[in-house]
């Protein structure tokens, strides 16, 4: 900004040689004596809460470059603006205010460039964390994403615990059960003394307990508040009191509520159903408790599909493609939505990708959009990838009141973690496709394959509950995947 001023001053005094040097120096030496203190203090205001002394240092390529310029575009019109109110615009001329713009894309956005230049020049290795985790407790493990996590963190070499009430049986579990580094321990997350048992000697914690999805928390908001928020906190508690370093929590990307824009990770949150409010609530809850030895990471997770030990048709994509195949048609509803989509074996790459960082303030107290661009998809655009894998489908488009619309921004967890996925939608839909066509069964929308449906049956008869997880056990001794 002084630069600014300089050439501004020389410009006007020894080219267009239009005004007296000293009334030209007059501007800037009151802006100096009297306005430094404001424009450096709305430097920094402005620029923390872009994340420049943060945040940034992680990311790369046209993100950062929005962010900068996002950042300098307000400062300066926040210098104008200021000066409008406190000076009636006599010390901030409006030349100086459009060099200083211009100087400042260029040192700020220069010095970052010149930084990446320099790390691609030299190879520069991260200190390691000294406490590599290598028990991980996995909570919730036995369901739909945390039977896809629990074999890939044991072929990684971690020893795996995994806590889980076993609402669906442990059939997911059975390619594992017999692995010596697997323990498995049936309880309830809302019990501290399973929580105590379970974490004793863990080194990392992988939260995947919830009562998933809008529609089943909705079935019993009382049960989904004390497992999705008030867990969250015992959990915190508890993993403090053992010395746990890193805590990785799985949220959602229905967080962002209904929005036009392309969200990232520092948009604001606006949840509009109670599941995506308790997710909002946990998440606050961890970024709280964040401290030198304690370092919570957060994955809003796309919407899933694809196969899983512990299948699910309560999902869009695998509900569709199930039902195109049984019943040869497929409704769609507000098909001009947008949703991120995510592969379940991709979700879990992306909590082995944070776990596996070896320096951890890469990670800590961060929060990550975890999918892809190229799975950012309408609803309407779903249903005709589906067409394509199950040809002669009908496809019935109907609008209702859901307002869930939203697409994300991956950069974040592209740049800083290197993460991509590998399995696109057309994927997923042909996997699932195959393995419907080769089951008998016939009814996707049972306790076995549903979240709602299980947690309304859980709330009338536990007994009944029993009797779905023996169907589930039969199916997975069919090799139902």
């Amino acid at each position: 900004m002084v630069l600014a001023f300089v050439c501004w001053y020389f410009f006007y005094s020894a080219i267009l040689d239009t005004r007296q040097p000293v009334e030209l120096a007059q501007p800037f030496k009151k802006f100096v004596a009297s306005y430094a203190w404001i424009w450096c203090l709305l430097a920094l205001v402005i620029f923390q809460l872009h994340g420049f002394y943060t945040r940034t240092r992680g990311y790369v390529g046209r993100y950062k470059v929005l962010v900068i310029i996002r950042a300098v575009t307000l400062f300066v019109i926040a210098c104008v603006v200021v000066d409008e109110l406190l000076y009636r615009g006599e010390l901030f001329p409006r030349g100086v205010a459009l060099l200083s713009w211009v100087f400042l894309i260029a040192t700020v956005g220069g010095s970052r460039f010149t930084k990446n230049w320099l790390f691609r020049l030299y190879r520069v290795e991260p200190r390691p964390s000294p406490n590599k985790p290598e028990r991980v407790l996995v909570v919730g493990g036995a369901g739909y994403l945390g039977s896809a996590l629990v074999p890939m963190l044991l072929d990684r070499g971690y020893k795996v615990r995994v806590l889980d009430s076993l609402l669906f049986g442990k059939a997911s579990l059975q390619a594992v059960e017999k692995h010596p580094n697997f323990e498995l321990i049936p309880g309830d997350i809302r019990d501290i003394r399973a929580v105590v048992e379970t974490m004793r000697s863990c080194d990392a914690v992988i939260d995947l307990a919830a009562i998933v999805g809008d529609p089943a928390c909705e079935e019993n908001p009382k049960l989904a508040t004390e497992i999705n928020r008030a867990a969250t906190r015992m959990l915190i508690d508890v993993g403090r009191g053992y010395g746990i370093q890193r805590f990785l929590l799985a949220s959602t990307c229905s967080v962002y509520g209904a929005s036009e824009f392309l969200m990232d990770e520092q948009a604001r949150v606006a949840p509009i159903s109670l599941y995506a409010r308790t997710k909002v609530d946990s998440e606050n809850l961890l970024l709280e408790a964040q401290c030198a030895e304690f370092h919570p990471t957060i994955l809003r997770l796309s919407t899933l599909f694809g196969i899983s030990p512990r299948p699910r048709f309560d999902l869009v994509v695998n509900l569709l493609t199930a039902r195109a195949i049984r019943l040869g048609k497929i409704t769609v509803y507000n098909g001009e939505q947008w949703r991120p989509f995510m592969h379940v074996h991709d979700a879990a790459r992306a909590f082995l990708a944070c776990l596996e960082v070896n320096n951890v303030d890469i990670v800590s107290g961060e929060v990550f959009n975890a999918g892809s661009y190229d799975l950012n998809s309408r609803l309407s655009e779903l249903a005709d990838k589906i067409s394509a894998v199950v040809p002669g489908v009908t496809v019935e488009r109907v609008e209702n009141e859901d307002r869930r619309n939203y697409r994300v921004s991956f950069d974040k967890i592209h740049s800083r973690l290197g993460f991509v996925c590998e399995r696109s939608l057309e994927q997923g839909i042909q996997e699932m496709a195959d393995m419907v066509r080769g089951s008998e069964v016939t009814d996707f929308s049972g306790e076995m394959f549903n979240n709602q449906a299980m947690i309304r049956l859980y709330a009338q008869s536990p007994a009944a509950v029993h009797s779905s997880i023996r169907v589930l056990e039969g199916l997975a001794r069919a090799q139902w995947v």
